[in-house]
This record gives structure tokens, C-alpha cells and sequence, in this order.
């Protein structure tokens, strides 16, 4: 498997003795935390991107990869920290923190456009799709429109196998089962020109994880928030929702 040198997983010390680990969506990579992740550091705290199982390489690389691969790709990660660590996930991002909350006995949450409802109402189609269709290909799709400082950290397979694409929605009936009965300090961050997940997802996610979850909502942010113009809010969002812990 060979790797886009902007996809190698990366760290940044911290000084607080704190750790955020901050989880990339599906057919993403760990550069989309590139500009987001120093903001979080400058704070004090440390930054932790691993690169989920299948991702940064080849399309064919998600082949037979499963839910619980992406979610040992974190849980591996948060084990490797001394201290306290935060949980922070970008789209499949979002629903690996819910999942991976008490298996890292994470101190907070926070997801950013988790996918609990899709624009595309095929999608509840796919396990059937699956079957006769093997790959999805957008490769004709146009691309988001990235804020240009951040363009050339855009990265993500424009196909991908469907199966893959079925282990998402998996994840995401889970993730809606243990934020019932999870009850960690969350935050949701949720925009609502979000191209690709249904805006009604954020407060959906954010009544699970409890009453007292904050739902921080972006005006105009595209799904990958991170290389967006309102990455700073989502950063923010981010470091309020850590510093709220004693």
C-alpha cells in the first residue's frame, strides 16, 4: 500500500499534558486536520491524527476493510497517549469519536457533519446496491469548493468499493445506540450547506448525546469543514468544548 505523502498520520506535542485526537471522514486523509490541528495545539493542547485502515493510498485499499478496522485505527492511537485525551471526528470522523468514547475513556466528544442522515436518500439503498454494483465512482462529480488556502490538502478517493460505503451506515446505527446511553461532555458541530449530509443530522446526533450537548451550527460551511472558510469556528468549537472539563 502506498501512501500520498500528505495522508502519513501526524502529532504535535502539547504542553497541557491533554490530547486531542482528531479523526478524518471517509475517503479522506489526516492532511485535512493540517490547518485546523496547529490552532488546537497553539492552545496548549496536543494533536493526534491517525490515518484510518484503507485510507490515503488506492481506492482498492477500502476492499474488505470494516467498521471496526476504522474504529481500531483510533482506539489504537488513543491508547499510545499518557493523559487525558479529547475525541474530535470530522464526518465518519464524528461517529468513530461516539464509538470510541468509552473504549478510550475519552474526556469529551465533539463530531463535525456526522453522517446520520444523508442528502441522498439512495443511500439507505446500498446494502442491496452493493450486491450489484460493486464501486461507486463521483469521479465525474464536481469537486467541493475548498477554500484555496487549503486546496492542496484536498485529498480523497473519487471511488471507492460500495461495501465500504455500506460499513458507513453500519457505523452510523451504532454511533445512534451508544450516544443513547453515552453520557460524555459532547459537542455537535453541524453546517447547514453541508453538500452531503442532511443538516436535521446535527440536532438528531445532539438529542442522543444528551441534553446537556451543545449544538454549534456553521452557516456556509461545505462537508469538509476543516478546508472550509469557517474552520476557525470549528476549531473553536473544539477548544471550548475541551477547556468546559475540570
Amino acid at each position: 500500500m502506498t501512501i500520498d505523502r500528505r495522508c502519513e498520520p501526524f502529532t504535535l506535542p502539547g504542553s497541557t499534558g491533554e490530547t486531542i485526537v482528531a479523526i478524518h471522514g471517509f475517503t479522506g486523509c489526516p492532511a485535512h486536520w493540517r490547518l485546523v490541528a496547529p490552532i488546537l495545539n497553539a492552545a496548549g493542547y496536543g494533536v493526534v491524527v491517525p490515518r484510518l485502515a484503507g485510507h490515503g493510498g488506492q481506492p482498492s485499499d477500502l476492499v474488505g476493510v470494516t467498521a471496526d478496522d476504522w474504529l481500531a485505527s483510533v482506539v489504537e492511537a488513543a491508547n499510545a497517549i499518557e493523559g487525558p485525551i479529547h475525541l474530535a471526528g470530522l464526518s465518519l470522523g464524528g461517529l468513530l469519536a461516539v464509538v470510541a468514547a468509552r473504549p478510550t475513556a475519552a474526556a469529551t466528544i465533539t463530531t463535525i457533519n456526522a453522517p446520520v442522515r444523508l442528502r441522498d436518500r439512495r443511500s439507505v439503498l446500498l446494502p442491496f446496491i452493493a450486491r450489484l454494483r460493486p464501486e461507486i465512482d463521483h469521479s465525474d462529480d464536481p469537486l467541493p469548493a475548498v477554500d484555496p488556502e487549503a486546496a492542496e490538502l484536498f485529498f480523497t478517493y473519487r471511488r471507492y468499493p460500495t461495501q465500504a460505503a455500506v460499513q458507513v451506515l453500519s457505523l452510523r446505527r451504532r454511533a445512534l445506540r451508544e450516544a443513547r446511553r453515552l453520557r460524555r461532555p459532547a459537542t455537535v458541530v453541524q453546517s447547514r450547506a453541508d453538500e452531503t449530509v442532511h443538516p436535521s443530522s446535527g440536532p438528531i446526533l445532539a438529542r442522543a448525546l444528551g441534553p446537556a450537548t451543545r449544538l454549534v451550527w456553521l452557516e456556509h460551511s461545505i462537508h469538509n469543514a476543516l478546508l472550509g472558510s469557517e474552520r476557525d469556528s470549528v476549531a473553536e468549537a473544539i477548544l471550548a468544548q475541551v477547556r468546559s472539563t475540570p
